[in-house]
């Protein structure tokens, strides 16, 4: 811990680059998450030390794996009321999804007599469109944690007890296409991290949710469907494979809440028997 501190004391990024008045914010924010995630770490890696079994795995990968889901298990709550929210914002729509439909065909060609027809229909039925917003919290709350995993991970070397940082043949401290990386088995992991994300994604939206939507939100919608994905494949290709496995964790651990909470969504696999006669 007293290197870390001292890591920490010597570091100058975010200040010199921001200046001053970041400091502070910066030193709570890194002692508020990036100290806590640091000792959850060494703590697992200090478990794990000496287990034949673990090194043969990989100890950082494993310690990696566990801090996620502690880490999920602690914002879990935050989850489950923005799943609950949507879930009972999109219902409402549904709900109403005729009477929208009449307003926007009878506006159409008035979009400020629209929009006000649209906010007096909400608030007739009492629906708080802003709702939706919810859906940002559980992002909002992991990007602090991920920039300062990253950190965590970049000075791995320096503060934490480990030399060896392979993971089922993967180094977690190389970005996917390193140099001295097995890159046909790290590409793996951005590719789970953009496909999960879509699963994750699709599962937020009921079948037929789109249809509540008016046509811009669910153009939105569609769009970041397919985006989103994509966008975090990418960005896992260029950090190190530490934080894609960090991803594809807390990814399937919301996948399998969601689950329980929502079901499949728009993502409802094929049944068993389907197409049978009846």
């Amino acid at each position: 811990m007293t290197s870390l501190l001292a890591l920490l004391a010597t570091r100058h990024e975010p200040w010199d680059t921001l200046g001053e008045l970041w400091h502070p914010i910066w030193l709570l924010w890194w002692t508020v998450i990036g100290v806590p995630i640091h000792a959850v770490l060494s703590a697992i890696l200090g478990l794990f030390s000496g287990n034949a079994i673990a090194e043969s795995i990989g100890p950082f990968g494993i310690a990696i794996v566990l801090l996620t889901i502690l880490i999920k298990l602690v914002i879990s709550p935050i989850f489950q009321y923005q799943l609950t929210t949507s879930r009972r914002v999109q219902a409402e729509q549904r709900r109403i999804a005729p009477q929208l439909a009449a307003v926007r065909k009878k506006y159409k060609k008035d979009p400020q007599r629209l929009n006000q027809e649209t906010m007096a229909l909400y608030k007739e039925h009492n629906i708080n469109p802003l709702a939706q917003m919810s859906g940002c919290l559980p992002a909002l709350i992991q990007s602090p944690i991920l920039i300062a995993l990253f950190y965590v991970i970049r000075d791995a070397h320096k503060t934490l007890p480990i030399h060896d940082f392979k993971f089922l043949g993967i180094s977690l401290d190389h970005t996917a296409l390193q140099p001295g990386q097995f890159v046909a088995l790290a590409i793996l992991l951005p590719l789970l991290a953009g496909l999960t994300t879509f699963v994750q994604t699709k599962m937020m939206t009921p079948p037929g949710g789109q249809a509540a939507q008016d046509p811009t939100q669910a153009a939105m919608t569609q769009n970041m469907t397919m985006i989103m994905p994509v966008f975090i494949g990418f960005i896992s290709l260029q950090f190190a494979a530490a934080l894609a496995l960090y991803w594809v964790v807390s990814n399937l651990f919301s996948i399998g809440q969601q689950y329980f909470i929502t079901g499949w969504g728009s993502l409802s696999p094929p049944r068993l028997g389907r197409g049978k006669a009846a």
